[in-house]
């Protein structure tokens, strides 16, 4: 992670002397991808195989709001040894979250994008857990939810800065595939 960082931040540097204004008008389109630095499933003490990363493509309704869709992945595996009997519990997950995201831009300040919006989302984990003895002989500790398809709902902030004319990075917070998203976003 501390590589991805360094190379965003030279990134920035670098092209912040090709600067040019950025504007939004009404039917203009971006695509942004990114990876997640805070994945959601530390409460099971998982370990990340796949960082969380994802993609949006959004459309200007008007150049101060955007609606969009979102799908993102991530793949955690979390290991519980010393379970009650001698279990042991190995737990992988397969996270996919697809959705459709409203955002309220201010384009006050050139080259910059500062955003918040919702998302209506829905969630498709894909969870192996085995055990080494019966279920019924394990009653140690249980993972934070169990395992299902559902629709959930998030809200999120974020800013995009554009050191080129179509081509910019983001930050974003809020709930989703990750609490912090780092990434590239271009202006098609």
């Amino acid at each position: 992670m501390r590589r991805i960082m360094i190379l965003l931040a030279a990134l920035v540097i670098g092209l912040s002397s090709v600067s040019a204004q950025t504007t939004f008008k009404k039917g203009d389109i971006e695509f942004a991808t990114g990876i997640g630095l805070l994945p959601t499933f530390a409460k099971d003490n998982a370990t990340t195989v796949v960082p969380p990363v994802s993609a949006r493509l959004n459309i200007r309704l008007a150049s101060n709001f955007s609606l969009g869709a979102y799908a993102a992945f991530s793949s955690s595996e979390a290991h519980q040894v010393g379970l009650p009997g001698g279990a042991i519990r190995d737990v992988s997950n397969e996270f996919y979250l697809f959705g459709l995201r409203g955002a309220v831009h201010a384009n006050r300040m050139d080259n910059w994008d500062i955003y918040g919006g919702a998302m209506l989302g829905y969630n498709v984990p894909k969870v192996d857990d085995n055990i080494t003895k019966e279920k019924s002989d394990v009653d140690g500790p249980t993972y934070s939810r169990p395992a299902g398809n559902e629709f959930t709902y998030s809200a999120f902030v974020g800013a995009s800065y554009y050191p080129i004319k179509n081509i910019g990075l983001f930050a974003e917070v809020g709930y989703g595939i990750s609490i912090l998203n780092l990434g590239v976003s271009v202006k098609l």
